[in-house]
């Protein structure tokens, strides 16, 4: 008896998921379920569906299945681990990547996300080795590198950060993120004409990116061209309204120029935002 759908049933839920249809694709992977209830691709799938519907504890049983047929599945306990991870259970995630890297030693990406999860946790030696291992298999691995910059940054190691993200962008000169950070360490060091230029080239590659924009203002401000930080901090604004730093920057920029009843509004108006972001990153192999 075949464990797994032939690839022309496959075909159609796979294009359903890669094109953003999560209910549809994981209505028509559990109806095949019904007839191979045995397919580890299939539950993978489902896992996948689950997890990109934030049905995480679904996901995580579907994967879980798929395991539970073949122990070997490093695909398995790769996604298992990216729903883990969003769900919030940390120290679970990451012995979901040892099992995977078990499994499959060179899986880079493995590699990487556990660097990711160690840095978020503080554990920054142990994400800089996680960081190291996936750019051994992977010398090419952009991100792995990008990584390891924000890791070192955090670690304190400027120059060393430095380093990682020119690698970066060796590898992806294309790589707004890595041009981005950079730009913040640049500032952090002094060197405020370098980081006006990486913010700039960030810029040209994503010109609709408010927080860089932001942090562009900062700088100018900086370097005392207010006229420049204001337009500057519009243009954040105009691009995400509720950008509290611009918001702030905008306000600080304002009462450089000694308009202070506008400033000061900005200011009060910056208080209570938030920003936020969430990333993550599925494998349906």
């Amino acid at each position: 008896m075949k464990k797994d759908p032939p690839s022309e049933q496959l075909h159609p839920i796979i294009s359903l998921f890669t094109q953003g249809q999560l209910q549809q694709a994981l209505s028509k992977a559990t109806q095949m379920l019904e007839r191979f209830p045995h397919s580890v691709v299939l539950y993978n799938i489902a896992g996948a569906c689950n997890a990109g519907l934030m049905q995480f504890d679904a996901a995580i049983n579907s994967y879980k299945q798929a395991i539970k047929i073949k122990p070997d599945y490093a695909e398995a306990y790769y996604n298992m681990s990216v729903a883990l991870n969003d769900k919030g259970d940390l120290e679970a995630a990451i012995e979901s990547y040892k099992q995977a890297l078990k499994i499959k030693p060179d899986y880079a990406q493995a590699y990487n996300n556990m660097g990711n999860i160690q840095k978020d946790k503080g554990d920054l030696e142990a994400a800089i080795e996680s960081y190291k291992k996936a750019i051994k298999i992977k010398p090419d691995y952009a991100d792995a590198h990008n990584n390891m910059g924000i890791a070192l940054n955090h670690k304190g190691d400027l120059d060393a950060a430095i380093s990682s993200y020119k690698q970066a962008l060796k590898i992806k000169p294309d790589y707004a993120q890595a041009f981005s950070n950079m730009g913040n360490i640049l500032k952090e060091k002094g060197d405020l004409n370098a980081a006006t230029s990486s913010y700039k080239q960030a810029l040209k590659i994503k010109p609709d990116w408010a927080e860089v924009y932001s942090d562009l203002g900062g700088v100018l401000l900086l370097l005392n061209q207010t006229d420049q930080a204001l337009v500057t901090y519009e243009k954040a604004i105009s691009l995400k309204k509720d950008l509290n730093a611009a918001i702030s920057g905008l306000g600080n920029a304002l009462l450089k120029k000694g308009e202070h009843s506008e400033g000061l509004d900005k200011l009060r108006q910056s208080e209570g935002s938030i920003l936020f972001n969430i990333k993550s990153g599925l494998s349906i192999k």
